[in-house]
């Protein structure tokens, strides 16, 4: 398996009222991203560590990385290794044992910011599902299959409103082709 190296460049906030938040990561070359859906209450705990906030080398998460000194990029690393009805499936890898322990992704991001662990994505899926990063720019593209069958609805829901009946197609399709995967495992 090959994987790429990303890398955590920040977070911005989904506009238009949402409780949520895309955290963006690029490639070392800095020329692609993912962006990765978030709740409003990880944002809020990434903002914490973006800034000089005195308060974190308090907070659960440091606590807890401190009195583990192997959680370290020399013992761990993260890896997204697929996504699955808007879900990035993501592992922490113990590099001495193997062990791979499932993580939500924007908890993998956090864990990687506070223990400075390194963060990979199998190269199929970067290559699938990221887009041209340039800095400074205000708007974020998200592939369908990276959001979330609710948030998929809600905006089929505003498309039809905004009648545009051609993004609402689209929306529809993705959110059949989910149903048509989860009557087939079934």
């Amino acid at each position: 398996m090959n994987k790429v190296q990303v890398f955590f460049k920040g977070l911005t906030e989904i506009v238009g009222g949402s409780k949520m938040g895309l955290l963006v990561l690029t490639n070392q070359l800095e020329d692609k991203q993912i962006a990765i859906v978030c709740d409003k209450a990880m944002a809020h705990e990434l903002n914490i560590r973006i800034g000089q906030n005195s308060l974190r080398h308090k907070l659960l998460p440091e606590v807890l990385c401190w009195i583990n000194p192997d959680m370290d990029t020399e013992h761990y690393e993260i890896l997204f290794n697929s996504i699955e009805d808007g879900q990035y499936k993501v592992v922490l890898i113990n590099k001495l044992t193997f062990e791979m322990t499932p993580i939500r992704a924007s908890d993998a991001i956090l864990l990687a910011q506070i223990a400075q662990l390194e963060i990979f994505m199998e190269e199929r899926l970067f290559m699938r599902q990221s887009v041209p990063y340039e800095s400074g720019k205000s708007k974020v593209a998200l592939p369908l299959n990276a959001l979330t069958s609710e948030m998929l609805e809600d905006a089929l829901q505003r498309a039809i409103e905004n009648e545009n009946y051609e993004l609402a197609s689209n929306l529809r399709d993705e959110l059949n082709r989910r149903k048509g995967n989860k009557n087939e495992t079934v």
